[in-house]
């Protein structure tokens, strides 16, 4: 209003200034810039207050009517939600768990084509030549399955070369069904008590002691056998009775901690038969399952050490007169024909019940175990083909040989 006061003094007219010329002096300007935004085109810059007076009615938005209608009337369309677009988040498939006869597979790979496969190969159907039955039997003899084995198994061949027809598969399937006759009947004799956990089995702790030399993977194979049983829920004591090892008694207090077994241990060149004791008493006191013992690795030659573990053996049944109810023998397959002098002379100090075959990822020798259950008259009770817990298995004989010779059924 100030404004168009002071331009109708700028355009000399005299007299007093009502609302009623200022609002037309207000008009006559305002369709004065009207026209010449017209003239530049500037025509839809026009202010677009003038449009809407106060008597005009108010147009309600679209929007505001919608509002407006009350919630259960409003369609169902209306009531969706769009939640805001989120990547898609691409699973990492998870890594397929290998089967335990995969892996056996995997670990007797050696062995298979360095010797078994090789056998199989000299078969072609025909009749063989003599040069070829002498090298069947010499890989024979390079498998270190013994030499009464070998001998008995020639003499069967020769009976079966006589017929046609014999080829690779034939071969196979007479290996098979040989080895597993020699065998079949000492497996059986294996406890399940040793992998399969019972809660209704026994009140007294199954006691298991663990021999072997040093090297053969003996610490290692019990704590993954203390892992296998506290997995099936069993209550397991270790007694570390390698004394005068101490990197080995530590092994052994991680592998304990990783499965929560219980450790006894004691001070380094303590008495190995005293841990012993120890940890079988404390099995009993606490109720546990199992108390599996390590002992210091013997060379089975020395006859002072093996005393020693017959000592340790014996004080055990001043607390159960039963115990221990598993002796179990580590051999290492890398060792192939020396295994069988080792089995020999720790059966004869201590009345072996089993026999844990390891390391047969990393060695042609893997067929020796048939040699020492035929000549020790021994089951084996596990067999390893790698590092970790699942590389231990309890030994199944058909599952052995069908990988051995590769068969698929």
């Amino acid at each position: 209003m100030e404004l168009i006061k002071s331009l109708y003094e700028l355009l000399n007219i005299s007299g007093p200034v009502n609302s009623g010329d200022l609002f037309g002096l207000g008009s006559l300007i305002y369709l004065g810039f009207a026209s010449l935004a017209l003239l530049l085109g500037n025509s839809n810059k026009a202010p677009k207050e003038i449009e809407a007076r106060p008597e005009t009615p108010v147009k309600i938005p679209v929007e505001a009517k919608k509002e407006a209608i009350p919630k259960e009337e409003a369609p169902v369309a209306e009531e969706v939600k769009v939640e805001e677009e989120k990547p898609a988040v691409v699973a990492t498939p998870a890594k397929p768990e290998v089967s335990w006869s995969e892996r056996l597979k995997k670990g007797l790979g050696r062995s298979r084509s360095e010797v078994w496969g090789k056998l199989g190969k000299i078969f072609n159907g025909n009749s063989l030549s003599e040069d070829a039955i002498e090298e069947i039997e010499e890989l024979l003899y390079g498998a270190d399955i013994g030499p009464a084995t070998v001998a008995e198994l020639m003499d069967e061949l020769q009976e079966k070369l006589k017929k046609e027809g014999f080829g690779e598969e034939q071969f196979k399937e007479f290996l098979f069904s040989f080895l597993s006759e020699k065998m079949e009947g000492i497996q059986k004799e294996t406890p399940k008590a040793l992998y399969e956990f019972s809660a209704d089995s026994k009140n007294k702790p199954e006691v298991i002691m663990v021999v072997g030399v040093n090297g053969a993977g003996k610490t290692t194979t019990i704590g993954k056998l203390s892992t296998k049983l506290t997995r099936q829920g069993a209550k397991v004591v270790v007694g570390a009775c390698d004394t005068f090892r101490a990197a080995a008694v530590d092994q052994l207090q991680v592998w304990c901690e990783r499965s929560g077994a219980e450790m006894v241990r004691a001070k380094e060149g303590a008495n190995p038969s005293g841990v012993g004791f120890d940890a079988l008493q404390k099995a009993i006191a606490m109720g546990a399952d199992y108390c599996i013992l390590d002992t210091a690795g013997r060379l089975h030659t020395k006859d002072n050490l093996m005393v020693e573990l017959t000592k340790s053996k014996n004080v055990l049944k001043k607390l159960d007169d039963s115990a221990p109810h598993h002796t179990l023998l580590v051999i290492d397959a890398i060792t192939g024909q020396n295994a069988m002098r080792q089995a020999e002379e720790f059966n004869k100090a201590l009345d072996l019940t089993g026999l844990i075959f390891t390391k047969c990822d990393g060695s042609s020798k893997a067929g020796s175990a048939i040699g020492i259950v035929q000549q020790l008259k021994v089951p084996i009770a596990y067999i390893g083909v790698g590092e970790s817990v699942e590389d231990l298995n309890a030994f199944d004989l058909d599952d052995y040989l069908k990988a051995l010779l590769d068969m698929t059924h």
